[in-house]
């Protein structure tokens, strides 16, 4: 089956899928390919796949009340307004209220210091809480929605940050840096569930003096069932080659790892 046919145009142009990076649409798509025979079974597996991706998403009447609290935030610059904006977005929502991650930032800049400049690999908007705190940010994120969020506090309301809609599993998608801090934050038990060694991988790829990533320790339901300790061990396994544990700890629902570049002899 080629790569491009019209059934896979059909996908990429979805009213569903079409805010979804191309390239991960294609990857999927290639994936289903190498798993079934049918069209019709490809077809239906791809969409499973990139609905399963796509679940967390901000929707678009989220974006357009993330457009309009922008705006009311970039007037008048309150912790309120930067909360109402950052709720939009799961992967932040879940770790307001503000007050809890300046906390957590304060922890992580402890280690690394006050970074210049941050890489945010499947950054969501987060990128627009660092841009609020006066910190130069890139993302990168799969979710067009989300990059288009970024990218308007940026161009528009003049804020440090920027993001690209790509895909981390896909050639050239990591910015080359280099970065004083790159946040992987639950980031890599996803890439290993789609392609093992993914992981690894993409840590080696990041051009940064600090690496800070992040592990789930609850299920989506909210029970402990050993994740901290199985990630704690998944991360004694897979440090990349030339770093190593400058920190770790937990904070609400996540296991934090700081990772740090080894000393020269």
């Amino acid at each position: 089956m080629p790569d491009s046919n019209p059934l896979l145009d059909k996908l990429l142009q979805s009213k569903n899928y079409r805010d979804i990076c191309p390239d991960t649409v294609r990857r999927v798509w290639a994936e289903c390919v190498r798993r079934y025979k049918k069209p019709k079974d490809v077809e239906k597996a791809a969409r499973e796949a990139l609905h399963g991706i796509s679940g967390a998403f901000m929707t678009p009447g989220e974006a357009r009340q993330l457009a309009y609290d922008m705006q009311d935030w970039c007037i008048k610059h309150t912790d309120v307004g930067l909360e109402k904006m950052l709720s939009l977005h799961a992967s932040t929502r879940e770790r307001l209220p503000v007050s809890d991650m300046d906390a957590l930032y304060a922890r992580i800049f402890e280690v690394t210091g006050r970074p210049r400049s941050v890489l945010d690999l499947a950054c969501g908007i987060q990128p627009l809480y660092l841009g609020a705190r006066g910190i130069k940010a890139t993302g990168v994120d799969i979710s067009g929605l989300a990059v288009d969020a970024v990218n308007r506090f940026g161009e528009v309301y003049g804020m440090p940050v920027s993001a690209a809609c790509a895909d981390i599993l896909c050639p050239g998608a990591i910015p080359a840096g280099p970065f004083d801090v790159a946040l992987l934050f639950k980031l890599l038990p996803l890439l290993e569930r789609q392609k093992a060694g993914a992981a690894l991988d993409v840590m080696n790829a990041v051009n940064a003096n600090w690496l800070v990533v992040s592990f789930p320790t609850r299920t989506m339901g909210g029970r402990n069932v050993g994740m901290a300790a199985q990630y704690s061990d998944w991360m004694a396994a897979h440090i990349p080659a030339g770093r190593s544990v400058a920190a770790s700890f937990e904070t609400g629902n996540e296991l934090f790892f700081i990772l740090g570049k080894e000393a020269r002899p």
